[in-house]
């Protein structure tokens, strides 16, 4: 027998989607962990290379001498090798530290937006497919094969972006946050601030979410689509000569300090995921262009 022909069409498909306080409180919570863990971690390893170079340069000129210093007891060694040796092995052991600084840097805000987008991707997913969802539209989800669905699941930022323009997700937002209240109405709180509901993608904290993708992405993949759109809107985390890109330069984003990273800040991108959970509606819903198989079924 030959396969079942399906007929396919196009339908708008309502989810209601419903964040659980428990959830809210988890999603918020990882991020007080991660900013905590980046802070402890840059106090232990770090701060001395960034905040007082002087101690890592005497610590490292102690090692170079240690290490060098046999090499040059013959009375007719030269002086002027000896103290070039020295400070070559110590230019380059600095260098590593601030190496090492700057991969650090670089991979946590990594980490940080994976940690957003999987938690966004796995919410969306559970509530999407819910039951509640399949009665209402009197459909029925099917999973073939659930880690390979899964893995296709509206798994990047600019199709996650499509999803919530598409369902309209809002933020409640304060008139004061929006800009529509002037600084003198906000400090004398002459006019009472209703608010109201902001498309979640038209909003600052969907910016900066994304500016955190495009710096993981530019530092993992180098130049291309992202590291071009990062430097539309951010052209100061570009470390450059003349007109000419570090990055295009050593051809490498992770091996050479060609991200200016010290005028990128953890906090800030790590304060506004937080802050996206807090604001996410306990409930919503929304309609979603979708292709429903209209098959009879089989008795």
């Amino acid at each position: 027998m030959g396969r079942k022909k399906q007929n396919i069409e196009k339908q708008k498909v309502l989810f209601h989607l419903y964040l659980n306080p428990y959830i809210r409180e988890s999603n918020t919570r990882i991020y007080d962990v991660l900013l905590q863990t980046y802070n402890r971690t840059y106090e232990a390893i770090y701060k001395d290379i960034k905040e007082n170079p002087k101690k890592i340069y005497d610590v490292h000129l102690k090692e170079a001498n240690a290490t060098i210093h046999n090499q040059y007891c013959s009375e007719y060694a030269d002086p002027s090798d000896y103290y070039e040796q020295l400070q070559e092995y110590v230019v380059e052991r600095v260098q590593e530290q601030s190496l090492m600084h700057y991969q650090f840097k670089l991979m946590s805000l990594s980490n940080l937006y994976q940690v957003f987008e999987q938690q966004l991707r796995k919410w969306l997913f559970e509530e999407m497919t819910h039951s509640q969802n399949e009665y209402t539209n009197q459909i029925k989800f099917v999973l073939k094969y659930e880690e390979d669905t899964y893995s296709g699941f509206y798994n990047n930022f600019r199709i996650l972006t499509n999803l919530l323009k598409e369902m309209n997700l809002t933020f409640p937002m304060q008139a004061s946050e929006t800009g529509e209240m002037s600084e003198w109405e906000i400090f004398f709180n002459d006019v009472e601030d209703k608010g109201k509901d902001i498309p979640i993608v038209q909003t600052e904290i969907w910016n900066l979410i994304r500016e955190c993708n495009l710096i993981s992405n530019t530092y993992k993949h180098g130049s291309g689509n992202s590291a071009k759109a990062l430097y539309k809107i951010r052209p100061e985390y570009f470390e450059k000569v003349s007109d000419t890109k570090l990055m295009n330069l050593y051809r490498t984003t992770n091996m050479e300090e060609v991200l200016s990273v010290d005028k990128i800040c953890f906090e800030t991108y790590s304060t506004v995921m937080k802050t996206f959970w807090e604001k996410l509606k306990e409930h919503q819903s929304g309609f979603v262009l979708m292709e429903i198989d209209m098959s009879p079924e089989e008795e």
